[in-house]
């Protein structure tokens, strides 16, 4: 066996280079000397190939720095001087490529005030900036062939970046609240107790033509949230119910319902001027309430702030639920979303305030199938009367249209036992917001079985992520912030 150490091909060869130059085979020293400056100049090249590949990475990095400078300036204040925006640009380049002194070779800003769209023969897209840039690096040719470099001992990299101007956006917030009798009653306890007390000691002024003994199907008198028989409500009933809940101490749903609006119509006010990116968007409202028809308050996209928060103050409360009307009413009204360039195509934003049930004080009788329900003791209640759980197909013809759709529910509050002969929450609404094909031995616990019926369909009807259950009233305007701001998070533009 051979056990003599393989030889190097490093080694053969330095051998052969000393062999053949001292040796007698002088050819290889003569082919060495011709191939070293070719090896040299490869080399070379190769440096300067890197140097020239680092150089315009950096350029083209700057480049892209000093074109966003200027589409953020431009955002900002759409009436600069382009001489202002290309000095933007330069410092930019200045600051981010620090090599050598880079220069500016082809400047475009493509927006409405600067009006600087073509490119040669390339028309540019509104709302755009070019920026091409230029600057020397190192050339390692210039100290061996100078003609290798035109720039002395430089060799010049070039950079162009494209972008776009992120104008702000508008913004329309429809603020829609359910102003039905439903919602005067008293947001806590405290208040449902300071209303029962005012009526106790009141019930003349509660009915002034139906004193006592009372008589009849509507009696004894209901002031708030009324749902007697006969038309014997109406909506100045309810009204005046409001004011006297007022008088006597008390605050209403209503009223923590108005006040969270105009809350949020001032937080929106103070996001908008938070920033610089924020202070680029336009913010529009409207303001709508329902009970039997869809009403709005002001004029249509309200541009201002303090006459947003005059039409909420506006609002004024009515007496039954016609949800399904109101909703397919404000489908039809808000129409499709638009991209946010103009008042004419807002990113449009709805937030509904609602316990979600659609109720009538008359209606809720019609049509009903009475028989005893065994879920409920046997106790004769009404099934396929008017009352229901909003209709979520009008709420998917909004968000068919792209139109985000927030849902604020305060959970409907029964106020049962208040007259003995008609009983409207046990015999009309409990079955319709915990039917037995969900809770078959009836609501005794209810979150074992998961939500009502009225809130399952409230969440439904929200777009994914937009929908908040007030746990109590308090909790009313910490959902309207927190829908909002999601949207604001999502829709406004971002200049980065």
């Amino acid at each position: 066996m051979n056990t003599r150490p393989k030889t190097s091909l490093i080694a053969k060869l330095a051998r052969a280079c000393r062999g053949g130059m001292t040796g007698r085979n002088g050819g290889v020293a003569l082919m060495f000397a011709l191939l070293t400056p070719v090896l040299i100049l490869l080399v070379a090249g190769v440096l300067d190939a890197s140097f020239a590949l680092n150089a315009k990475t950096k350029l083209q990095d700057a480049s892209d720095e000093a074109s966003l400078a200027v589409s953020i300036a431009t955002g900002q204040n759409p009436n600069i001087s382009e001489s202002q925006l290309e000095a933007i640009a330069q410092n930019a380049l200045d600051a981010n490529f620090t090599d050598s002194a880079p220069t500016i070779t082809d400047f475009h800003v493509c927006a409405p005030v600067q009006n600087d769209c073509t490119d040669g023969q390339t028309t540019m897209q509104l709302g755009t900036v070019k920026v091409t840039a230029s600057a020397p690096t190192t050339c390692v040719f210039a100290s061996i062939v100078p003609m290798f470099c035109v720039n002395g001992s430089n060799q010049t990299v070039g950079a162009s970046s494209l972008t776009t101007i992120s104008f702000g956006k508008t913004l329309q917030l429809n603020v829609v609240m359910d102003s039905s009798a439903s919602m005067i009653v008293g947001a806590t306890p405290a208040d449902v107790t300071t209303i029962s007390n005012w009526v106790s000691a009141n019930w003349d002024l509660v009915k002034p033509g139906d004193p006592a003994p009372y008589t009849g199907q509507d009696n004894p008198p209901c002031a708030f949230a009324c749902h007697d028989v006969g038309g014997a409500t109406g909506p100045a009933d309810i009204a005046l119910g409001l004011t006297r809940a007022n008088s006597a101490g008390a605050t209403t749903r209503f009223d923590v319902m108005i006040a969270a609006a105009q809350a949020l119509i001032t937080h929106v006010q103070q996001v908008s001027t938070a920033n610089n990116q924020n202070r680029q968007n336009s913010y529009l409202f409207n303001v709508w309430s329902f009970d039997t028809t869809l009403h709005q308050y002001g004029v249509s996209n309200i541009p201002d702030f303090p006459d947003a928060q005059t039409a909420v103050s506006q609002v004024t409360p009515g007496l039954d639920t016609y949800l399904d009307n109101a909703m397919s009413t404000l489908a039809t009204q808000v129409g499709a979303n638009g991209t946010g360039g103009s008042i004419l195509s807002p990113l449009k934003f709805v937030i509904v305030v609602t316990d979600g049930l659609q109720s009538d004080r008359g209606g809720n009788w019609q049509n009903c199938s009475w028989a005893p329900d065994p879920a409920w003791s046997n106790f004769t209640d009404c099934t396929g009367g008017f009352a229901s759980p909003i209709n979520t197909a009008n709420c998917q013809t909004m968000k068919n249209n792209n139109v985000i759709l927030a849902v604020l529910e305060t959970p409907y509050v029964p106020l049962d036992g208040q007259s003995p002969n008609v009983q409207p929450y046990e015999k009309t609404v409990r079955k319709i917001i915990y039917p037995t094909t969900t809770y078959p031995n009836g609501p005794t616990n209810p979150p074992l079985a998961g939500p009502s019926a009225i809130s399952a369909a409230l969440a439904a009807c929200a777009s994914p992520g937009y929908y908040f259950q007030a746990a109590n009233s308090a909790q009313i305007a910490a959902g309207f912030v927190a829908l909002t701001d999601e949207f604001l998070a999502r829709s406004t533009v971002i200049v980065q």
